[in-house]
């Protein structure tokens, strides 16, 4: 028989935008989101083509402001699905003892930052958690 491999479960960070409403196929918040900005979207779309059928133009103008809307929200969320995905992969590698590369960008704060600040879901070496691990060690071995 060959070695055991061991699978660790991702943590519970990497659980939080998961709701489980099939127990074999988690579907995440951000999915539903995004699946509701779509149909909106899709929904309004026929309204406008209604509403310019029927020579009601401003109507359909609004309708139009509410089509790209509700699309920049579903792609929004299909990113956000999307990076939840990969941290949760790159923690799942993490626990098995993997030494997987930082994601690009390591984390969304930073991204909004452009790399002045860090959370704690961050994948290269500025997380906030090894940043307060560091600044204990410092302070055990200072004996401030």
């Amino acid at each position: 028989m060959g070695p055991a491999v061991t699978t660790a479960a991702p943590d519970a960070a990497c659980l939080a935008p998961l709701a489980l409403t099939h127990p074999e196929k988690p579907v995440s918040t951000y999915r539903r989101y995004q699946h509701a900005a779509t149909a909106g979207a899709v929904l309004l779309t026929a309204a406008a083509v209604g509403a310019v059928l029927h020579h009601q133009y401003v109507p359909a103008c609004g309708f139009a402001f509410g089509v790209l809307v509700l699309a920049e929200a579903a792609l929004r969320e299909h990113r956000r699905h999307r990076r939840a995905q990969l941290e949760c992969e790159w923690a799942r590698r993490r626990a098995l003892g993997e030494r997987p590369a930082p994601l690009d960008p390591c984390c969304l704060l930073a991204r909004a930052s452009h790399g002045q600040a860090h959370d704690r879901q961050c994948t290269g070496e500025h997380s906030l958690g090894r940043f307060i691990a560091q600044v204990e060690a410092e302070h055990r071995d200072g004996g401030a």
